[in-house]
């Protein structure tokens, strides 16, 4: 749709600026007032990037972007890599911007851009190409943009890089050429534009504006860095979509990725991070509680933790709250930027900061990036620079051309500029700082924790793709090395290709280990031992101190790989729950989300996400176990060698305990005999069973039965299986399971439930924290995965409670199963509470008055048939469940059923719009008897 246009404006994209920019009223000034010139020696450069300066002045030359000079001013010039490894010409023009007049023509606050973006659902974004080029200097000072190399003085006649005033010139020509459309469907910050529109007609009627303004004034355009017609792009350093506005991922990345603190140190670090934004963050003591209290002690600092449900919940809002409003905030132009960094053994940290009106200051962005392997060897002094030049590249959009100051908690790094003797390395580095023309400060270790946490969070954490770098393989969520298990000589200790491996080495012999894993195996010392050639990490398991085997890289892809597949290919918090009481690894919460993600039968198979509908969420009681059972068929499905086409699903509402049977037919009697002798002859007599309306479930054979057994039968009301949610979600859970376990034999799908019904017995509740198998039986249970590693899994304490102890309730494992399910029950109302309040957020039930007529959602249309029906009259509700009781206008009988108002909507006319294809006379097959429905 778009791309017509684009042709018609082909002109306006270039890779290369095809000539001199024209006389368009604004050109660049270098007022030094009465300065003397100043002239500077070029730098000494190697053979390499003499070759690469010659190419890039025949390049400037040719464009006519440069000229020769005979100018008394110069500047030396060097080179800035890039990401792709080339070498970009940089001019150092310190000098001459020390004498230079500050420019103080505003750039616009971002803050009042976004604000303009309500209501806009179509977004295109336009970079223009090497935008300062575009620019023409003022003909007088031209010569003050001279520079010196081996080859001769050069100046430049178009606006070069590195000048102070460069940012507010080229912003007074962009509002030039786009000042009619600012506001109105533009934004231009620098060479960044921005269109915005609420239909696609205005928005391609917007675009052309914009081009034709661009092809007039004789800009171009970087096509490569431009997208059009979309509902996402990314401006300025945030998210802009149609939903609103939010940080970039990149903005934020490093608080987003931090992983669960695993010992008293990591969370120390973490607090130390939210703590220095507490004034920002409401009730932060209460938030940090949970968190707070593992701190407490004495103790080695890396010792381990408990981490708890509430604990999670308290990083998570922690984590939350630092990356939104108001400690989270929209950078402003008319106040300066504070940037914190700070280097560790394994990586860097910086946070980009800003004062409010009250002089607080808050983040703008966090930035992390762990070392490569050489960058881990460099010395200290260069570490630190290291993470000033990362954060500088980092948000060069936002200091560029602007006074900022950089803080540093190494106090010699703010005199590496009066140094006799840099390193190369230094040398170059200093340069390329120099250009930003920071403000560097000291500051105490003591007050730098916002940098320090964000460098050493990496320690253990997965690579960042700056770092060492992972193997390549199929399973590449998880970096392989070698296993230590099996390939440790005693007498010469391995490489290892990640930090996080390094425990391997108290296998080793002393002599072979290097340096810095001996500081770390001294530091730990207390938190891991040797036991049968295996080493071993003292874990907190339920309140209990267990060692569990420390596992390396190569062996977590077959962890990985066995007990996803055992559990039924279930999620994180499964999959997490079981591994973390066997084994340890350091980040494997985020191994195991990465792993997850790229398992072929999880994306093939992984649920679809519905809309919501209906009214406010009445969540059903929670009763005593085993006293209601909710059922449900899933079928028709392919027939198997045993006849069998249908599974019923029988799900404890308490406990989560599910049955599975597969049955040949659907009938009311194969209900019947399964809840005698799967629920009945196990469990007892139920007090109540729910079931949606099928004629199965409703005929008299189970009728009777129930009623023999003096059980209550509830049903929903028609078509609305929400009422019926527990089985309803597990049906999604075993679908999707069976999918994975059959691929493509869909005929011998019955063979795998009973390890389908394992894994849901065993699977890992978020409502209730632990799975149904712990609350029927009050222990967990081996799993077969177990026994593939028999050396690794510690061997289970016998349990010396009897038969005869059990049968006492008074016994301590009967209590505390008695305490669990308890706790269980209350955690699980707490859920039930909580998504209630979100459910409610986002509905609201519709509300029809007696006598109202009202028109009836079509369940299962076929072909062209319409989706609505009637209009029928209510003449009764229960608003209670938000149901109505409603009958035909043509004097037919009424329906015995109740309808749910999410199938109901007004009816604005009394005229028939009921297809031929239904009719009073089949009301029973729509709307079957009530023997007592439940509204939601």
């Amino acid at each position: 749709m778009i791309k017509p246009l684009l042709d018609d404006y082909a002109e306006v994209f270039t890779d290369k600026i095809p000539d001199l920019p024209p006389d368009r009223g604004v050109a660049h000034v270098i007022d030094t007032g009465d300065a003397r010139p100043v002239h500077r020696t070029p730098y000494k450069m190697s053979p390499r990037e003499l070759k690469e300066l010659k190419r890039q002045l025949d390049e400037l030359l040719a464009l006519r972007l440069i000229r020769p000079s005979t100018s008394p001013w110069g500047a030396p010039v060097l080179f800035v890599r890039k990401k792709d490894g080339s070498l970009r010409m940089c001019v150092d023009y310190r000098a001459l911007n020390q004498l230079t007049i500050r420019n103080k023509h505003p750039l616009p606050r971002i803050d009042e851009c976004l604000e303009q973006l309500s209501g806009a659902r179509y977004f295109s974004s336009i970079d223009l190409k090497s935008g300062y080029h575009q620019v023409r200097i003022h003909q007088e000072d031209i010569p003050k943009t001279a520079f010196t190399t081996r080859y001769g003085s050069f100046e430049f006649v178009v606006l070069p890089f590195g000048l102070t005033n460069a940012p507010p010139t080229f912003q007074r020509l962009m509002n030039r050429v786009l000042g009619d459309y600012l506001d109105r469907f533009c934004l231009v910050y620098l060479d960044d534009i921005l269109i915005y529109s609420k239909t696609k007609e205005e928005h391609m009627e917007h675009v052309r504006l914009v081009l034709e303004c661009l092809r007039r004034e004789r800009l171009y355009a970087n096509m490569k860095k431009c997208t059009f017609m979309q509902d996402t792009v990314t401006f300025v350093g945030f998210e802009i979509s149609a939903s609103g506005v939010r940080p970039s991922q990149d903005k934020i990345k490093a608080v987003c990725d931090w992983p669960t603190p695993t010992n008293v140190q990591e969370v120390r670090q973490f607090l130390g991070l939210a703590s220095h934004y507490r004034r920002f963050v409401k009730d932060f003591s209460t938030m940090a509680s949970p968190l707070t209290d593992l701190t407490k002690g004495v103790g080695p600092k890396r010792r381990a933790i408990t981490w708890s449900p509430s604990c999670q919940k308290s990083f998570d809002l922690l984590k939350n709250a630092l990356l939104t409003s108001p400690v989270l905030v929209m950078p402003r132009d008319d106040y300066p930027f504070v940037i914190d960094t700070d280097a560790s053994d394994y990586g860097i940290g910086a946070v980009l900061q800003q004062y409010d009106d009250d002089g607080n200051l808050h983040p703008v962005a966090f930035e992390s990036k762990k070392l490569s392997v050489a960058e881990t060897k460099y010395p200290v002094q260069e570490r630190e620079l290291l993470a000033i030049l990362h954060a500088l590249r980092t948000w060069r959009c936002f200091v560029d051309g602007r006074s900022f100051v950089v803080r540093t908690d190494h106090n010699p790094l703010k005199y590496l500029r009066t140094q006799a003797s840099p390193t190369p390395r230094l040398t170059r580095w200093m340069n390329e700082i120099e250009l930003y023309d920071p403000v560097i400060e000291y500051k105490p270790g003591s007050q730098h924790v916002v940098p320090d946490a964000l460098s050493r969070v990496l320690i253990g954490s997965k690579d960042s793709g700056n770092g060492s770098g992972s193997d390549s393989g199929e399973n590449s969520g998880v970096t392989m090395v070698p296993d230590y298990l099996y390939a440790i000589n005693g007498n010469v200790a391995p490489v290892l290709k990640h930090p996080s491996d390094w425990p391997i080495y108290f296998l080793c012999d002393q002599d072979t280990i290097p340096d810095d894993a001996k500081d770390l195996m001294n530091k730990h010392k207390d938190d891991y031992v040797v036991d049968n050639g295996t080493v071993m990490k003292k874990v907190k398991v339920e309140g209990k101190m267990k060692l569990l085997p420390f596992i390396a890289y190569s062996s977590r892809s077959n962890w990985l790989q066995k007990y996803h597949d055992d559990l039924g290919h279930l999620g994180v918090p499964t999959v997490l729950s079981h591994l973390q009481s066997r084994i340890f690894w350091p980040s494997m919460e985020t191994d195991i989300t990465n792993w997850l993600k790229q398992c072929p039968e999880c994306q093939l198979n992984g649920p679809q996400r519905r809309s919501r509908h209906g009214g406010p969420m009445k969540p059903l009681p929670i009763p005593a176990p085993f006293s209601r059972w909710h059922l449900d068929f899933i079928g028709e499905l392919p027939l198997t060698a045993k006849g069998n086409k249908w599974l019923l699903v029988a799900v404890d509402y308490a406990t989560n305990w599910p049955i599975l049977r597969a049955l040949p037919e659907a009938t009311g009697s194969n209900i019947a005999k399964f809840i005698y002798e799967e629920i009945t002859l196990r469990f007892g007599c139920p007090d109540e069973i729910l079931t949606d309306r099928g004629a199965n479930f409703m005929s008299k054979i189970l009728a009777n039965y129930v009623a023999l057994m003096r059980t209550n039968h509830s049903c929903t009301s028609a078509f609305h299986p929400r009422t019926n949610g527990k089985v309803e979600r597990l049906n999604g859970i075993i679908k999707s399971m069976l999918r994975k376990y059959v691929k493509g034999n869909i005929h011998e799908w019955d063979k795998h439930l009973p390890r389908v019904e394992w894994s849901c017995r065993t699977r890992y509740h978020a409502s209730s924290r632990t799975s149904p198998f712990f609350l029927v039986y009050g222990v967990h249970p081996r799993q077969p995965a177990d026994d593939f590693w028999p050396n690794l899994i510690p061997e289970k304490q016998q349990d010396e409670t009897t038969m005869d102890d059990l049968a006492n309730a008074s016994t301590p494992r009967l209590l505390k199963l008695m305490e669990r399910r308890e706790e269980a029950k209350r955690l699980t109302e707490q859920r039930q509470a909580q998504d209630k309040r979100r459910w409610d957020e986002l509905t609201k039930a519709q509300r029809f008055e007696v006598n109202d007529l009202v028109l009836i959602r079509h369940e299962n249309p076929f072909g062209l048939e319409p989706r609505w029906f009637g209009p029928y009259k209510v003449v009764k509700r229960n608003l209670e469940n938000d149901i109505y009781y409603v009958e035909p206008l043509d004097g037919g009988r009424p329906y015995t059923s109740w309808i749910h108002t999410d199938r109901l909507k007004l009816a604005l006319s009394d005229k028939t719009i009921q297809s031929h294809w239904y009719h009073p006379a089949d009301s029973r097959a729509l709307f079957p008897t009530d023997p007592g429905s439940r509204g939601t």
